[in-house]
């Protein structure tokens, strides 16, 4: 196994500059009494878009055409034309799907009790592939699904035990960790959510422990492991002060990002309860954002994510408490868009709901290697009146 030190560093200047942006792109508006690119009757909750490389975009409904039935929508950016790619039973759920490079879409049906499988459907054939069957491999339940550009399946899966286990399908199952036992060497008592690239690198915060041990008593660490010829190489990104008294945080966000050229980001509190938005390369630690500073008084909890770039997007709210989209480098910091701000929209002009005690966005911002970012949102008239939840991206200037 291979461990390395914690090293501390704070923003500096660098040659990551941050793109200019185009103005927000509409993807899709959910309302009772009219949609674009969608059935009328159809609803978002909390979704969280999916983003690939050619700026390609798939998301959850929860609701479609007049329905209570969950599904799965899809659209090319470079295609007028969108399509809902899955319908899920009455009696089913869905979870949050996402997209690769291929155009694959991978998703999971389940009920309350056990999972259906997992599923891919081609954009290019129009044709779906049960890649793991859930009452035959005792999954209850797959989440942070996803197809990596070679064709293997990765997800969190809890079984018939109620233990969770982070797994490869490609033919077979692969177990990689399994919660209740020693992983890379570290006793794991609980798996949160992981992010995985196209090389199989595996970053995610564990909770140290055995089987049960899951109290806030217990020490947290992010770790980062690579498969080699011999099995994993492991690598501490950060850990909590429990297990290291030198280190300078005391927590961690669940949500763990890494791009595809291993890049990590992860959000770690103080001991002052503060929390601040972390940059691992290479074995150094950068610290990109702090509450309090560079305008952000609150940085939200939801998953931020990280391109091969260094750029990372994420949900936080500004000294006004209104919340907004950002990204962030090692050279500066840009919002992107906040509560309150003018939209265009498929109906005119708008603006992102400011409305007190009712968020203006929803689920976790995704970004591609391109800088393109995607997130769902309230959207309003200049007024102020909700005219619906929508998706947008917003592109680099010249893509």
């Amino acid at each position: 196994m291979k461990t390395l030190g914690l090293s501390l560093f704070f923003l500096a200047s660098s040659s990551w500059a941050l793109p200019s942006y185009q103005a927000p792109e509409m993807q899709v508006r959910a309302h009772y009494r009219n949609a674009y690119n969608l059935p009328p009757l159809t609803y978002l909750s909390n979704t969280s878009p999916s983003i690939n490389n050619h700026g390609d975009v798939t998301l959850k409904l929860m609701a479609v055409d007049g329905t209570p039935n969950q599904a799965v929508w899809f659209k090319a950016k470079n295609h007028s034309k969108w399509q809902i790619v899955f319908v899920a039973p009455e009696d089913r759920y869905v979870s949050d799907p996402t997209v690769n490079d291929r155009g694959e879409i991978t998703y999971s049906s389940y009920t309350e009790v056990m999972s259906d499988g997992l599923y891919v459907f081609d954009t290019k054939s129009g044709t779906t592939v049960e890649k793991l069957s859930g009452p035959a491999n005792k999954m209850v339940y797959m989440a942070y699904v996803q197809t990596l550009n070679d064709g293997t399946s990765v997800f969190r899966g809890m079984g018939t035990e109620f233990d969770r286990g982070f797994y490869e399908v490609n033919g077979g199952l692969k177990t990689i960790a399994m919660e209740g036992q020693k992983n890379f060497g570290t006793p794991s008592a609980y798996l949160f959510k992981p992010a995985v690239n196209d090389q199989k690198h595996w970053a995610f915060k564990v909770r140290v422990g055995e089987r049960g041990e899951i109290g806030n008593e217990q020490s947290d660490q992010i770790l980062l492991v690579k498969p080699t010829p011999q099995g994993y190489d492991k690598i501490i990104v950060a850990q909590d002060n429990k297990s290291d008294v030198t280190s300078p945080f005391t927590g961690f966000g669940n949500g763990v990002t890494m791009a595809q050229n291993g890049l990590v980001a992860f959000v770690g509190h103080d001991q002052s309860n503060i929390k601040s938005l972390i940059l691992w390369e290479n074995g150094n630690l950068t610290t990109l954002v702090r509450e309090g500073q560079n305008g952000i008084s609150e940085l939200e909890l939801f998953s931020p994510k990280v391109n091969s770039n260094g750029v990372v997007a994420f949900r936080a709210k500004n000294e006004k408490g209104l919340r907004g989209i950002y990204v962030v480098s090692k050279d500066g910091i840009k919002r992107l868009i906040g509560e309150g701000d003018s939209i265009p929209t498929d109906l005119g002009p708008g603006q992102i709901l400011q409305r007190k005690d009712f968020p203006g966005f929803a689920g976790d911002v995704d970004i591609n290697e391109k800088n393109e970012v995607v997130f769902a949102c309230v959207v309003a008239t200049t007024d102020n009146q909700i005219t619906g939840d929508a998706v947008y991206r917003i592109s680099p200037a010249g893509l």
